[in-house]
Formats: structure tokens, C-alpha cells, sequence
């Protein structure tokens, strides 16, 4: 029997159609990337979310040495529960969008329902010895659920986003509920100590006693180093090439500073001529949450604002940004990670950001800039921090990085290398899971 069982929204892979038959997905995201790599490793079962096209058809397997077990949504779930609720409310309320938050009492009902059946496939599923482990805020509802529901496992709940001033967060016209709800888990982790305090500012605030025996750690996540080793992944570039790559990766979303960055590559263009034909800028966006109004407007218009800049300085054999809206696969980004001279992690707020960790992991001479807002920042001593909303200082930097002399590189890189190995996943699951076992003896 599991005596772990893992439970989030997203899948750690998804079942779709093809000309070729079914396929399979995996769903890229820096926490089911994680929590694969650690269920491989000690086992368990994985609760989730059913919403890959053919997903129906596998509602529960055993895979990698894990058991993943979907619960399956109606598309007025769906809409409610993951467009309305979890997109278009809390989202933007947990990273500070107050003009992007359409609150909705209708989008809050199917949010419940799906958090209802979450919670009756988690008591399908736990023994009275089982952890659950429930992450991040579109699950939000389970913990008490689950009380009603009489179970009294220990029940771990890991904030993944930022936690908002409590101020901010008394916006919410079911924040109550929400809360409450997250206290009646046992132990509660978030990624920093600002929002580990924003919380218990924030319980204060609305007048909700402190749970007898509620404990929580700041604890950031960390990733399975051994898959970004930089020996697995050699930078297939020519000796005779010595232009600068500088890349970013990122899911399409308002949140992430990707117009800030257009605009710095223009800025740096439009005083540094000696710079034209010198690097190339690789901007990956990932398509996310299509459908939805605020994507849409941002998509445009960074299109527009990508073209503006190479319209203004491209040459017949050069352009300064190579946009991609798609989704590359795992060996892809890889590759990116090992090529690029400059990694630009720049948010405009991020509950963590794994993607400079994993490529610090595998660079052998890179340099990172990274935003101070994003979650990650807090660690990451040898990185460049930044405003990303300060487009001079933004520009400053990407200069800086591709000037700066190779022992401030290596100095800063060994820096970054030493804390990502250290603080890993393995690291990150057993600190967890030692607190969960001194209080509950099912490990």
C-alpha cells in the first residue's frame, strides 16, 4: 500500500489524439517535473486532473514505480473550476493583476465541485497511515473537505505562487473559506519566508484563530539535478562562433515580463550599434491557457513589439530576436540551456522560477540574470538581480552579462552551481517529509 499519495491539477502527462493514434504528452511545468522525478524515486500514488483529449480512456495506471489516478471534469467544470476560478481569480489576485480579477460566485461553485471530487478520489484511495500531500492554490478547498469527510490523515499542503499582502488578499470575496480550509492541513510549505508571513499576516487579518499545532516551512523546490548534468547535454556550437545567445523559456502569461524584455533588446540596440549582428535573443514562449481574453492581448502585442524591434534592426543576415511560440520538447530545451551564453529569468513576480536552476544545472560558463521578484531570487546569490520593470537597468545588464571577464563568470556560476546541487529535489522532499514523519509515523 502507498503510504504517500500526491495530489495536484496538473497531470504529469497527458493522452491526446494523432494521425499516428494516441500519444503520449508530458505536461511541462517545473512542479510536476519535480514530483515525478521524486514518486519515481520512493513511489506513491498521483491524483490528478484528467485533461488531455484521451485521458478518459486511462483513468488509472501504473507507471515509473508510481500509480497516477485522474478525476475526470464536465467542460462546465472545467470552465468554472480552471478558466473562471483558478485563472481568472486567483491567479491574478496571488500576483497582484487587481485590473485582471473577474470575480465569479458561479466560477467559485464548480471550483468546489472540482475540489469535491478530488477529495472523494483521495478517500478512495488513502489508508489511515497515507500522507497527502495537496498542492498549490487550485486545490484549495480539499483540506476541509477531506475533514468533513472524517479523515484524519496527515495532510501536507505546498503553496507553489506567491502570497499576497493580507490586505491585498481581503479582496477575495471567499478568501475565508480558502483559508480556513488550507488550516486545517498539518504542515503548510511555501517557497519563501515572505509568503510563509504573508500567510499568518494573513490569518491574523481576517480573524481566523491559528490552528492548534499548524506548522510550515519555507523551503524552496528544487530540481533533480542528475537530469541536467552538463555532461549529459554538450553545446553543439562551432569554435568559429562567437555570437552571444542570450534565451528565455517561459509559459505565455502577463505575469512574466516578456514585453520588458523586447524593449531591453531595443534599448541596448538603440545605443549600442557596435552590439548589431554581436548576439541573438531566443524567446520561447510556451501557448497557455488559450481561450482566455488577457492571454490573447498579451500574445499580440508581443508579437508586435518583437516585430517592431527586428523591423528596426535586422540586416539580410541577422536578426535580434528569434521568436518561437510553441512548446520544444525536453531535448530541445536542453540543448538551449547548454548553448546559451545568457539566461534572461526576468518576471514581473514568480513564485520560484525552476527554469534558472535547471539551467544553471547544465550550463558549463553561462551567466543568469534573474528577476528580484521572482521566488527563486532568494537563493540565487551568484545570479544578476533585477528590476525587470526598470527597462535601463534591464538593458544594463544583458550588456553587463555579455562583457563581463571569465573569472567574474566562473566566480558567479560556481556560486549558483553549489546552491542548486545542494538544495535538489531529494533535499526538498526529505526536509518535507522528515517534519511530516516526527509527527506522524508513516515513514
Amino acid at each position: 500500500m502507498s503510504k504517500l499519495l500526491v495530489v495536484t491539477s496538473r497531470a504529469p502527462f497527458s493522452y491526446r489524439y494523432s494521425a499516428n493514434g494516441e500519444i503520449l504528452v508530458p505536461n511541462v511545468g517545473g512542479v510536476a517535473t519535480t514530483l515525478d522525478s521524486v514518486l519515481r524515486r520512493y513511489g506513491g500514488t498521483w491524483v490528478c486532473w484528467g485533461d488531455g483529449k484521451n485521458d478518459i480512456m486511462h483513468p488509472e495506471e501504473t507507471i515509473k514505480g508510481y500509480t497516477i489516478d485522474r478525476i475526470f471534469l464536465t467542460k462546465k467544470e472545467k470552465i468554472g473550476f480552471y478558466n473562471s476560478y483558478s485563472n481568472r481569480v486567483l491567479w491574478p489576485l496571488f500576483h497582484y493583476f487587481r485590473d485582471n480579477i473577474e470575480f465569479d460566485s458561479t466560477g467559485f461553485k464548480h471550483y468546489y465541485t472540482a475540489n469535491e471530487k478530488f477529495a472523494r478520489k483521495i478517500k478512495e484511495k488513502a489508508y489511515p497511515e497515507t500522507v497527502i500531500w495537496i498542492h498549490d492554490y487550485q486545490l484549495m478547498m480539499v483540506p476541509s473537505i477531506l475533514r468533513t469527510m472524517d479523515l484524519h490523515n496527515y495532510i501536507i499542503f505546498s503553496w507553489h505562487i506567491p502570497w499576497v499582502s493580507p490586505e491585498f488578499f481581503s479582496i477575495l470575496p471567499e478568501g475565508k473559506f480558502l483559508l480556513q480550509s488550507m488550516s486545517k492541513s498539518n504542515l503548510l510549505t511555501f517557497h519563501t519566508k515572505l509568503y510563509e508571513k504573508n500567510f499568518f499576516r494573513t490569518l491574523q487579518y481576517e480573524k481566523i484563530k491559528l490552528p492548534k499545532g499548524l506548522k510550515s516551512l519555507a523551503i524552496p523546490l528544487g530540481i533533480d539535478t542528475k537530469m541536467f548534468s552538463p555532461s549529459k547535454h554538450k553545446a553543439e556550437v562551432s569554435k568559429k562562433d562567437k555570437i552571444v545567445i542570450i534565451f528565455s523559456i517561459d509559459r505565455l502569461d502577463y505575469t512574466k515580463g516578456l514585453i520588458q524584455r523586447v524593449r531591453a533588446i531595443e534599448k541596448i540596440l538603440g545605443y549600442r550599434k557596435d552590439l548589431i549582428g554581436k548576439f541573438v535573443y531566443i524567446m520561447n514562449v510556451t501557448p497557455s491557457r488559450t481561450g482566455i481574453p488577457e492571454y490573447e492581448k498579451i500574445k499580440n502585442q508581443l508579437e508586435m513589439e518583437v516585430g517592431k524591434v527586428n523591423g528596426l534592426y535586422s540586416t539580410t543576415s541577422w536578426i535580434p530576436i528569434v521568436y518561437m511560440y510553441r512548446k520544444i520538447s525536453s531535448r530541445s530545451l536542453q540543448s538551449l540551456y547548454a548553448r546559451g551564453n545568457i539566461a534572461l529569468i526576468t518576471p514581473l513576480i514568480d513564485g520560484l522560477n525552476l527554469v534558472c536552476k535547471e539551467y544553471v544545472a547544465t550550463t558549463k560558463d553561462g551567466i543568469l540574470i534573474l528577476s528580484k521578484f521572482a521566488g527563486a531570487a532568494e537563493g540565487m546569490e551568484g545570479a544578476l538581480k533585477v528590476n525587470p520593470n526598470n527597462i535601463n537597468e534591464l538593458a544594463s545588464s544583458i550588456v553587463r552579462a555579455m562583457e563581463m571577464d571569465k573569472t567574474e563568470r566562473r566566480a558567479r556560476l560556481e556560486k549558483l552551481k553549489k546552491y542548486v546541487q545542494s538544495k535538489n529535489s531529494d533535499w526538498w522532499y526529505k526536509r518535507i517529509i522528515n517534519v511530516a514523519g516526527r509527527q506522524y509515523d508513516a515513514f
